[in-house]
């Protein structure tokens, strides 16, 4: 197995680590076997290096097969380099996309334009521990040196513990990864939500989940004020601005001495909110009502936000409002979801800015909302990225009878289902369980 090591410490590093993935997945004769852990460490600079260059990093490691010969693989991994945007740059300066091989089976080659293994991996726990979590059986072989023959879960011993920062540039593994769906973290500010209802609604507790939801593994976090759970009351514009109000605008300062932090999400289905969210810097609207409303539509339209629209029948929900027994869900929901694409795109809005969530539970019974998540691949057609929303929800009453708050591992067993279906993104309460879960089934396919 080929192995390459992908680090960033340049803007959205998680992003741009998952275009460089995204990148070689494409190169021919070529084919991506499995993704190590991402590690969070110091940038490896030279004395005297400026003061601006001390960015940190975030690396990984991917094991490949191929035909292709080192230098032949060395040129289109380059060429990758250059289309994301990295120049000709001072050597150990920031970079947006650093691709080196650290390792090609366990062969040794010396060129002018290549070595391999890397040069200075042995020294690098950003570097070897990744190569370990995906070759732990690969050895060292550098003619002559004293550590030849030895296997690389052997010589990352010196390192200690991945996951105390202890190491050499403070290098430790976090629990975000780029070969999974993008984790959607869920904050309800609110009393009376179907499983965490008044746990988060003050701001001190708040603040502390939505932390731990980012170091947990979450990209994205999703905020949200008022319950659709079925028999919730609706809520009065001015009491779901009074609770979200607070939080967005303290949310710069929660991440303000931090290098990592999530992208923020709000969940609300009226224009009257989105309209006092265009002066915050918010990343995703998530739209339950499906983005139906023209007004909402307006409101979003001129944002560079992404958009999440859910298909319903009915805010909140019903559970004796559902698609009768003879109706195909499966096609119903596709076409209402193409519909609803045409609409959007028809109305100015950038397609790539479109997430569809299938709406489990929302006009579903139990039944149909697994037909929907057997038949996820289906809803990858229509073009634009897909959001699944499984967490808790009362489908899993067909497997086990424990309270909602009590279903993280059956979220996290359909989350795995579903990352192997190639989702998009994945929206849940225990964003811990899920990429533990996750970070298991890359590694050993499991």
């Amino acid at each position: 197995m080929v192995i390459l090591g992908l680090g960033c410490n340049v803007g959205d590093r998680l992003t741009n680590l998952r275009n460089a993935l995204a990148h070689i997945r494409l190169i021919s004769d070529l084919e991506v076997k499995r993704v190590s852990p991402i590690y969070e460490s110091d940038a490896l600079l030279l004395d005297n290096s400026p003061e601006t260059w001390n960015q940190p990093f975030l690396n990984l490691a991917i094991g490949v097969a191929t035909n292709l010969r080192p230098e032949q693989l060395l040129d289109k991994i380059k060429a990758i380099e250059t289309s994301m945007g990295r120049g000709q740059g001072i050597k150990w300066s920031p970079r947006i996309i650093d691709i080196d091989m650290l390792a090609w089976d366990e062969e040794y080659w010396r060129s002018d334009k290549l070595n391999i293994p890397h040069c200075g991996l042995l020294d690098r726990p950003f570097a070897l521990w990744p190569l370990v979590d995906i070759a732990p059986d690969w050895k060292y072989c550098e003619p002559n040196s004293p550590f030849v023959g030895k296997s690389a879960a052997e010589l990352v011993k010196k390192f200690g513990s991945r996951f105390d920062g202890k190491a050499p540039l403070h290098t430790v593994q976090i629990a975000h990864r780029i070969d999974t769906p993008i984790m959607m973290g869920i904050l309800n500010l609110t009393p009376d939500s179907f499983s965490d209802g008044g746990e988060f609604n003050s701001f001190d507790l708040a603040c502390s989940q939505a932390k731990k939801l980012f170091s947990d593994g979450a990209d994205i976090i999703d905020i949200g004020a008022e319950s659709t759970r079925p028999g919730s009351e609706l809520l009065s514009i001015n009491e779901e601005w009074r609770r979200l109000k607070p939080i967005l605008d303290a949310w710069p300062s929660f991440w303000s001495n931090q290098n990592f932090k999530p992208k923020l999400s709000v969940d609300t289905r009226r224009p009257e909110i989105a309209e006092k969210l265009s002066s915050y810097n918010i990343d995703f609207f998530n739209d339950v009502s499906g983005l139906v409303d023209s007004k909402m539509q307006n409101i979003v339209k001129d944002s560079k936000a992404k958009i999440i629209f859910m298909h319903n029948l009915g805010i909140p929900a019903d559970s004796k409002v559902i698609f009768p027994d003879d109706v195909d869900v499966v096609s119903s929901v596709y076409q209402w979801g193409r519909w609803q694409i045409d609409n959007l795109i028809n109305f100015g809005i950038n397609k790539d800015r479109l997430i569809f969530d299938v709406g489990i539970g929302f006009g579903k019974d139990a039944e149909q909302s697994l037909a929907l998540i057997n038949n996820i691949k289906v809803f990858c057609e229509l073009g634009v990225d897909v959001l699944v929303g499984h967490s808790r929800k009362s489908f899993l009453n067909r497997f086990i009878s424990k309270k909602f708050a009590e279903r993280d591992l059956e979220t996290a067993i359909f989350s795995g289902f579903l990352a192997a279906e190639k989702v998009n993104y994945l929206r849940v309460h225990n964003v811990d369980y899920t990429m533990r879960l996750l970070k298991i089934k890359g590694l050993y396919a499991v």
